[in-house]
């Protein structure tokens, strides 16, 4: 009996050892839906797995999706947004400061509800991963590249479409940057920069405290076509004419 109790309690110990299996996901992290009149958002409560998840996947072997967080917002009108990730200690009462903050901005979503999650395990994005060329991947994140995945349903693949990027070059806490997008579904993915600090590191990896803003500038009101002042100004023209003779 002792020996069974041991062993489970050796089974508890490697489990809570492993790293958090979390799939692709928005909830908490919907920055919104924005029309001509533009907005912004804050959202300061989340954190992210480690503080190299953006930088590996950089490198040939791609990087793991659950060492970064998932975001989501949606334009009904093209314009310019500006997105800011920060280094926020105080994000939950056990986050941590120091994150140095990269972020990658693609065009489509993940699966979300009713269908499954994505992620990197799933049987159909290890297949798709282990068809591609050169080294095994690590997971199918791509932090200057389109990438996809899927879920364990095998639904149609999530294709993420990369639209641009923006990194803590400073060393400062904080990555920002602009960017003009169509109307659309998009999705930021935020992780560390610092790809040393995967070197020797063992899971459970610490999670940093995150903070981010999405400002959407409002859509500028047409400005009218040389021709289109012409023939405004041929108008009143007429219109100043015709008075005239009823006048006379």
């Amino acid at each position: 009996m002792i020996r069974i109790l041991a062993c489970a309690v050796s089974g508890l110990l490697t489990l809570a050892s492993l790293p958090a299996s979390a799939h692709v996901s928005y909830s908490g992290r919907n920055l919104g839906t924005y029309a001509d009149v533009g907005g912004s958002m804050t959202i300061s409560n989340q954190t992210v797995s480690s503080n190299f998840g953006w930088a590996d996947g950089l490198d040939a072997d791609f990087g793991d999706s659950h060492r970064l967080r998932a975001f989501r917002f949606t334009l009904t009108e093209a314009t310019t947004v500006t997105f800011t990730a920060e280094a926020y200690a105080a994000a939950t009462p056990v986050s941590l400061g120091g994150l140095l903050p990269g972020f990658s901005i693609y065009s489509g979503l993940a699966h979300i509800a009713p269908f499954q999650a994505d992620h990197d395990g799933a049987a159909a994005t290890v297949a798709y991963l282990a068809s591609l060329p050169g080294v095994p991947k690590e997971g199918a994140f791509r932090a200057m590249n389109d990438w996809q995945m899927t879920n364990d349903a095998g639904d149609p693949f999530s294709v993420f479409t990369y639209m641009g990027s923006a990194f803590d070059a400073d060393l400062n806490g904080m990555a920002s940057g602009s960017f003009t997008l169509a109307a659309g579904d998009y999705s930021v993915f935020v992780g560390g920069v610092n790809y040393v600090a995967q070197i020797g590191a063992m899971a459970p990896y610490p999670n940093y405290g995150l903070r981010v803003t999405l400002d959407v500038a409002a859509v500028p009101a047409p400005v009218p076509e040389p021709e289109t002042w012409a023939m405004l100004l041929a108008g009143l023209g007429l219109v100043g004419w015709t008075a005239r003779r009823r006048q006379a």
